[in-house]
């Protein structure tokens, strides 16, 4: 009984202790040591797998890629690729009981299989333009997700590239294959803004004809003059791979060709080309109707639709491109910085004689703000000014009377990379011109803060170079009223 009564009066007394303790006071585990410190040797753990890449130790499995043999781990294999935990961990599967298995890769993938198998070993792999497709369509088929986001990631960062090393074209295909529309679009960007680069590349002529008859049907498209343009088309076209079927490829791709924008004295030139010898027939009609076409414009001619649409083109002979360019960006105030240029734009092209241009135009007025949009006005005597940080395009037709007509405005800043020069940034916008109408204006037109930044991409030795292409791309019949 007396045991009793201490146990309980025990219970009791614990009670009432632990009830005057305040939870916060309560430590659990050790008390907080400052000596406390985690030691990660991760360079050391990784190069002990790292050793065993291509190793005889414990290799418990030959890997045949072409003419070469791997030594490797199962271990390794299943844990870094579903694709081979399937391949060698399921009794269905004759490669599980192999001790060596033959792989079949594409042939771009051979040379650097040794490459992708040491990522598995170490979760390092290096990099260059030529190898990251083939390492990308490795990981794509061996299903290692984290290394195709990292060869994704290396694209996006290298697109902008000189044409010997630029693969852009190549990662378009795979972008647009895969269905990666992020790549997809930033490949299309630099491919559509920069094609004079792009024709350079050795990718061009490994194209197919479907990514062709994309690129030829884009009026977005910045390249010199057409028949630069042509004349890469034809190498393609003679190409080893595309000349089999040189036939139907032009009766494809010719009318995609805007030969009403090649002078007559390139036109001679591809008359008197093999290509045009041997397939007269094709070119003909095309050919004719552009000598026509120069002949006709040469006589004074009404406002009228246009036939075929401009591209981009830098050439001075088509009067398209306008320099809105500013030397010494960032130390210029921005009272300063207003860029103004008159432009007269030709309804169509017309061959220049000389240094001349013969034909009609239409006069239009274009204002820059590259570093923030400003103006003043005067208010009971008082000059007043009113500014936000907003780059902004003004374009202004300056005879409002003229027939309705839509034209195509795009602005273009170049940027420098290892040499390069690349149009960095493009914006691209329409807006029919009529009495009613006769300003079109786009605020925030670059909104990137890259643009003020110490280094900038869209600096080239501290001056900003722009330019605006702009192109009357359709006329109304019929003039309007002046208002």
């Amino acid at each position: 009984m007396e045991n009793n009564v201490r146990l309980v009066g025990g219970n009791i007394f614990s009670k009432y202790i632990m009830s005057q303790i305040k939870p916060e006071k309560i430590e659990k585990g050790p008390p907080p040591n400052p000596s406390l410190e985690n030691i990660q040797d991760d360079r050391h753990f990784i190069d002990r797998f790292g050793g065993l890449y291509n190793s005889e130790t414990f290799s418990d499995i030959v890997l045949r890629v072409g003419e070469d043999r791997y030594y490797a781990h199962k271990f390794m294999l299943i844990t870094a690729s579903e694709v081979f935990e399937a391949m060698l961990n399921a009794e269905h599967w004759r490669e599980a009981s192999q001790p060596e298995v033959a792989l079949t890769e594409d042939i771009q993938c051979v040379p650097v299989f040794s490459n992708f198998l040491q990522y598995i070993y170490t979760g390092a792999v290096t990099l260059t333009t030529d190898s990251v497709l083939p390492i990308l369509l490795l990981a794509d088929k061996y299903s290692i997700r984290i290394l195709r986001e990292s060869c994704v990631a290396y694209m996006s960062r290298h697109i902008v590239e000189s044409p010997d090393t630029n693969r852009t074209l190549s990662w378009y295909q795979y972008a647009k294959m895969t269905g990666n529309q992020e790549l997809v679009d930033k490949c299309l960007q630099f491919i559509l803004s920069n094609f004079d680069v792009i024709l350079k590349t050795p990718d061009w002529l490994d194209l197919q004809k479907c990514e062709i008859i994309e690129f030829l049907s884009s009026s977005d498209m910045v390249v010199n003059n057409e028949y630069e343009l042509w004349k890469k088309l034809e190498l393609w076209l003679l190409s080893e791979d595309n000349s089999p079927n040189i036939s139907a490829n032009l009766d494809d791709i010719l009318p995609l060709l805007r030969f009403t924008m090649i002078p007559p004295k390139q036109l001679l030139q591809i008359e008197s080309s093999s290509l045009y010898d041997n397939f007269r027939l094709l070119f003909t009609e095309k050919v004719n109707n552009a000598y026509r076409r120069h002949s006709l414009l040469f006589d004074e001619v009404d406002y009228q639709t246009v036939n075929e649409p401009y591209r981009n083109y830098s050439s001075e002979d088509y009067g398209l491109c306008h320099d809105l360019s500013l030397l010494c960006y960032q130390s210029v105030s921005k009272i300063e910085s207003k860029v103004c240029r008159r432009c007269t734009v030709p309804t169509q092209f017309l061959p220049p004689t000389g240094t001349k241009h013969i034909g009609k135009g239409v006069a239009f007025d274009v204002e820059f703000w590259p570093r923030g949009y400003f103006t003043t006005y005067t208010l009971y005597g008082s000059y007043i000014g009113t500014q936000s940080e907003c780059t902004t395009l003004r374009v202004r037709r300056v005879t409002a009377s003229l027939p309705a007509m839509t034209a195509n405005l795009t602005l273009i800043i170049y940027g420098m990379k290892k040499g390069l020069k690349y149009v960095a940034f493009t914006y691209s916008g329409n807006h029919t011109f009529t009495s009613e109408s006769s300003k079109f204006e786009v605020a925030n037109v670059i909104s990137d803060p890259k643009l003020m930044a110490d280094n900038s991409p869209f600096l080239i030795n501290g001056n900003l170079d722009a330019k605006l292409f702009l192109k009357i791309q359709d006329i109304k019949k019929e003039p309007q009223n002046s208002s």
